[in-house]
């Protein structure tokens, strides 16, 4: 941002935004909504880093807009800002939500001061503890150092839960619980749903002044388990780098050890990507009590009951099938892996099917609003492939 130095530029940009409008002017050059910092001139508030990144290109037609990539954080923007006498703000009443998934104007590689500048852009919404979660689900979770138990193979990190630990000397003087944050996790795990990293730089250099942290991106939770730590029970979980939506934390090590930059996420120009909506399959498990509406079987675990949200129309192309409470089932993983098996179809009257012949009946909630239509388009799709597996089954039975 030190190549940014002229105040025209600057100008240029407030007038286009006023012009065309906060909403516009973001569309136009590809940027989403600041979160909480803005840049106050003449008493409008400005998207900053947008600000910032559009100057730069008016200034350096040949090179272009600057990437918000390239912002190390707060407070590079507000140095930049201050060059040219523009204040930069915080909207204190939009503290930062419990939001899962990517934060605006936070991408993989964005390097912050401290946990509190963390904290204030809402990539982790806490400055003490490791993991920002509830119960009901983990939103992020921070490495730093003097964690031994934490470690980094490649694209995936082994982690360990909170709790147990003595603060003075981080040995573990009791049992960790399945609870809040650590149960979060786990939340995380059955729906598939994605954590925030943020690692303190020491954790891969091994250098301890290496105080900065950042923000790899995210990670979904592969498997978690019991282990011991000092003779005490602690929760171990394992959790893998989303391909294109964060940085390989090996491939960072290895950077920030040779002392260059964090290079950006690699991601491609245009992706059609399916955003879930989580809480559709919380709320369908909620309505049933986690219990399969085709078998009736409700598991419990030691981390709680279990049950999986199965779509009937699947998602994305060439389905279409929405994201909604109308198209989705709450099943045990059995049933759930003979539906997606093209086994099991259920029949307009609530008929459950298992490969041509009947098997029961489909609970169904008043509450639910299922859409049978989207059964019976199922059982369409299913039906031609049902019928071949039992064809074939029945020819393997003749040849034995």
């Amino acid at each position: 941002m030190t190549e940014l130095t002229d105040p025209s530029a600057i100008s240029s940009t407030v007038d286009e935004f006023r012009t065309l409008g906060r909403d516009a002017f973001l569309a136009k050059h590809g940027h989403r909504p600041s979160l909480r910092y803005f840049a106050e001139v003449d008493g409008i508030l400005i998207d900053s880093k947008p600000l910032l990144a559009v100057a730069y290109g008016i200034q350096h037609p040949t090179r272009g807009p600057l990437s918000v990539r390239l912002f190390s954080g707060g407070e590079e923007t507000r140095r930049a800002l201050k060059r040219f006498g523009i204040e930069l703000v915080s909207k204190a009443t939009d503290a930062p939500p419990r939001a899962y998934g990517e934060i605006p104007d936070c991408p993989p590689g964005t390097a912050f001061k401290d946990r509190r500048e963390a904290h204030e852009a809402g990539v982790h919404r806490t400055t003490q503890a490791g993991i920002a979660g509830q119960a009901g689900g983990t939103q992020s979770i921070c490495l730093s150092d003097g964690y031994s138990d934490d470690e980094v193979q490649g694209d995936l990190i082994t982690y360990t839960g909170f709790g147990g630990r003595d603060p003075n000397t981080g040995r573990h003087i009791a049992d960790q619980k399945l609870e809040m944050g650590n149960l979060g996790l786990v939340e995380n795990y059955k729906l598939g749903r994605p954590v925030r990293v943020l690692v303190k730089e020491s954790v891969l250099t091994r250098r301890k002044s290496h105080n900065e942290y950042i923000y790899l991106g995210l990670f979904t939770v592969t498997s978690w388990g019991w282990g011991t730590r000092d003779g005490w029970k602690v929760i171990i979980y394992q959790l893998r780098a989303v391909a294109g939506e964060s940085l390989i934390p090996s491939e960072i090590a290895m950077s920030l050890v040779r002392g260059e930059d964090v290079a950006p996420a690699r991601r491609s120009a245009h992706v059609n990507q399916i955003i879930r909506d989580y809480g559709v399959a919380e709320s369908v498990k909620r309505l049933y009590d986690n219990t399969c509406q085709i078998c009736r079987t409700r598991l419990v675990t030691a981390a709680g009951p279990y049950s999986q949200g199965a779509h009937i129309r699947p998602l994305g192309i060439p389905h279409n099938g929405p994201d909604t409470l109308e198209n989705i089932l709450c099943l045990c993983p059995n049933c759930h892996a003979l539906f997606d098996g093209h086994a099991l179809t259920v029949r307009p009257d609530g008929t459950v099917m298992n490969l041509g012949s009947a098997a029961g009946k489909l609970e169904v909630a008043e509450s639910h609003g299922l859409n049978f239509e989207h059964l019976a388009y199922q059982e369409q799709f299913s039906t031609a492939k049902s019928v071949h597996i039992a064809t074939v089954s029945r020819d393997l039975g003749r040849r034995v």
